[in-house]
């Protein structure tokens, strides 16, 4: 997904041909799309983001984007990429070569979208306070990475390298003015973030780092743990610190989580992962269940109470990881799914589907396939889980989860082409992309387009990337149903809350886009230009509120951004969203339902969303607010996953992890009060299912301690009688004002 931007000092006569189009617009059913003239950019773009999409008085057409190039040029556009103006001029002195104002990183304030910091790859650094309208060279050495403050606009870290080889090191930096003046705070510092000062225990001031011990011996190789770093913690900008996780080499930050992966000191290549779930005050060990070093963690998820952790236990698991689930408090974790399909960058095909909670899809080694046999030079050479095959991809498919990766299955596959021809193929299932597939369309969702799925992939035993069997595909249902749109690999994006969809090849050069306002039903070709481009990605403003979109892709070795309007199509407003489903009404309630169980229930609860109907032909607008009404269902087998040291075996019952500790099953050493005695399951994170016989027969069991006494029991089962009667009269209380408000909303 990148884009070519041109020399700042290009002669201007090469461009003539292509940059002097005025604005043009073609007629499409009775009104107009209009596009802007194609702007040219030097090289591919790296980077685009908008900067005001989430103010409030951030209207359609008022928006300001940010494109950074593959060379480190700047573009600003202030009218949603309509026409674009390139920064150098205000960045550059006029004794400076191009090479001198090449940007890096784009960092926007959160505290402030005005605030920027254009990070430059030598010692000069561009700030601004008004979105770009000017900016303040200023030269503080070469910055290793930069951090802006949560709340404070002004407030900066920065690291930089000090010393000399071998003794070489990074230092922590302080400005309070916005770059104007530095302070050095720390030193021998290996990551470093600001903490949350709305967390009750922080302020402003908090810093969490991974830092080395001033007195350690000097390292050679940077690469490698060090048991001599450890992440701490300082409330006062590193004049007073505290180890919060001892060996803590590495960290990320996932809100409200924070992960730590801190190195045995007595097996370097051994790491273990500490989580917290409270912002950073309190850490705990995780636990996997399974006695294997860990080698390497990635944390692909961290929604709705639960974390997804994607771990490699070998050095050898380099195509493939497993992916395990947490507890609520994302310490405890059981296995989701094995050997997920990865990349050498670490990214893996597990995909959460955005705007129905519980819905995961990815892609996964198919064990119960014999390795290939391929002929190479007379030679016959067997193809394991660890070597490619003819298309660089091992026998893989596609699996769902509609209960947070709890229990999968295969994709339904589609019983008819876009031709309306039916598919034929015996046990055959749906197959997609996903980011390790290259260019190819992955799978593809938005908060903003409930239950809309768009990927590419194949009908077949596996996942295939031959070109002739690569078609697009759409959901309208979270993942239970599926279409085939059309032939070959398409790049799509939703617009106006799902009611447009616009797609584009991306694998061969083209000048036309199809776009739907029905979700599908009906495609529309759209000519954008006279010229064919590559085109490598089509987006709107992140809430994927708006009908205006921008285009870019590749011309010979340019770069090309256009804008493409469909407000001017002057489609009707959709009416009727106090009345949906009747007949006067564009809109329609729909519940999404796990494709496991009978019953529209997912996660535990009946939700109702209100959403525009596909047959009809309106524009929602940027201000339509989504409606949605939730109820909780009875408890059945799949509210439930197996608990920490089980695992699911082939007739879906949770079993013990052969050779695991007696977790769970008696008293803790340390038990004060009562314990918990599991029965192999554990209801999963986020589900709120009530009542129902399954509840009762796989949920754990509340004992008292040993010692604990007649009086503690006491207290203990009129604590547990407590919850319940207060559970039972919030769900009755719930239950009738979920009644009551139905009878209102039908009575509208």
């Amino acid at each position: 997904m990148l884009i070519q931007h041109m020399r700042a000092n290009m002669n201007l006569g090469r461009l003539s041909i292509l940059s002097y189009f005025l604005l043009f617009s073609c007629l499409a059913n009775g009104g107009k799309i209009t596009t802007s003239r194609p702007f040219l950019i030097d090289s591919q773009v790296t980077d685009m983001q908008w900067v005001n999409s989430t103010l409030k008085d951030a209207k359609p057409n008022a928006k300001t984007v940010f494109v950074r190039s593959a060379r480190g040029s700047i573009y600003r556009s202030v009218d949603d990429g309509m026409n674009w103006v390139s920064q150098r001029d205000k960045m550059v002195s006029t004794d400076e070569e191009q090479y001198q104002t090449r940007i890096q990183q784009m960092i926007f304030s959160h505290a402030d979208p005005k605030y920027a910091v254009m990070k430059g790859y030598g010692e000069s650094n561009w700030f601004t306070k008004n979105q770009g309208e000017t900016y303040t060279k200023r030269e503080f050495g070469i910055m290793n990475e930069i951090k802006l403050h949560p709340s404070q606009a002004e407030w900066i870290l920065a690291s930089k390298y000090e010393g000399s080889f071998p003794d070489r090191y990074l230092s922590l930096f302080l400005s309070v003015d916005f770059g104007q003046s530095w302070k050095k705070i720390v030193s021998r510092v290996f990551q470093f973030e600001w903490a949350d000062p709305k967390i009750k225990g922080f302020n402003e001031k908090t810093i969490f780092a991974c830092v080395r011990k001033q007195d350690a011996p000097a390292k050679k190789n940077f690469a490698e743990w060090d048991p001599n770093v450890d992440f701490v913690i300082s409330h006062d900008f590193f004049k007073n610190s505290d180890i919060v996780v001892p060996h803590g080499n590495r960290f990320a930050l996932h809100r409200p989580y924070w992960f730590v992966a801190a190195m045995n000191p007595e097996e370097e290549l051994e790491v273990k992962l500490h989580v917290s779930a409270d912002g950073g005050k309190m850490f705990k060990t995780a636990q996997f269940p399974y006695q294997l070093s860990e080698r390497s963690y990635r944390v692909v998820d961290s929604k709705e109470g639960s974390v997804f952790v994607q771990v490699s236990h070998s050095s050898r698991d380099r195509q493939f990881a497993n992916v395990y689930m947490s507890g609520p408090e994302g310490s405890s974790y059981t296995l989701s799914l094995r050997a997920v399909v990865k990349d050498y960058r670490g990214l893996s095909d597990f995909e959460r589907i955005n705007g129905v909670d519980g819905v995961y899809i990815a892609n996964v080694a198919d064990t119960s396939v014999e390795p290939e046999l391929k002929l190479f030079g007379a030679l016959f050479v067997t193809f394991d889980l660890l070597c490619p095959q003819e298309d660089g991809m091992v026998p893989t498919k596609t699996v769902i989860s509609y209960d947070k990766g709890a229990m999968w299955k295969d994709l339904t596959p589609p019983t008819n082409d876009h031709l309306g021809r039916p598919i034929v193929c015996d046990g055959c299932s749906l197959h997609l992309n996903g980011k390790t597939s290259g260019f190819l369309g992955p799978v593809y969702s938005s908060v903003s387009s409930t239950g809309l799925i768009m990927a590419t992939g194949n009908v077949g035993h596996h996942l295939h990337r031959r070109q002739d069997e690569i078609n697009t595909y759409f959901s309208r249902d979270a993942g239970r149903t599926w279409e085939q749109i059309t032939k070959g690999s398409f790049i799509y994006e939703f617009g106006d809350h799902g009611a447009l969809m616009i797609m584009a090849n991306n694998r061969e050069a083209t000048n036309t886009v199809r776009y739907s306002w029905n979700e599908g039903l009906n495609w529309t070709d759209f000519k954008f230009w006279e010229h064919h481009i590559e085109v490598e990605n089509i987006i709107t403003e992140p809430s994927g509120t708006s009908q205006i979109f921008i285009l870019y892709g590749r011309r010979n070795d340019k770069g090309v951004l256009m804008q493409l309007n469909f407000e001017t199509l002057h489609e009707r407003r959709c009416a009727g969203i106090n009345a949906p489903g009747s007949d006067a009404s564009d809109y329609e309630e729909w519940t999404p339902a796990d494709a496991l169980r009978s019953g529209n229930c997912l996660l535990g609860r009946k939700v109702t969303y209100t959403r525009r109907k596909r047959a009809v032909q309106c524009f929602n607008g940027w201000d339509y607010d989504r409606r949605e009404s939730k109820v909780n269902c009875e408890c059945t087998r799949v509210d439930f996953e197996c608990d920490f040291g089980f695992q699911m075996n082939e007739k879906k019952e949770c079993v013990r992890v052969p050779d695991m500790p007696e977790v769970g099953f008696g008293a803790p050493q340390d038990c004060s009060g009562y314990f918990v005695i599991t029965k192999g399951y554990r209801r999963v994170p986020g589900d709120s299912c009530v009542g129902g016989s399954v509840a009762s027969e796989l949920e754990p069991v509340i004992q008292s301690c040993p010692g604990f006494g007649r009086t503690g029991m006491v207290i203990l089962f009129a604590m547990v009688a407590l919850a319940t009667v207060f559970a039972w009269f919030t769900y009755i209380r719930r239950k009738e004002q979920v009644i009551n408000s139905l009878a209102c909303f039908s009575s509208g």
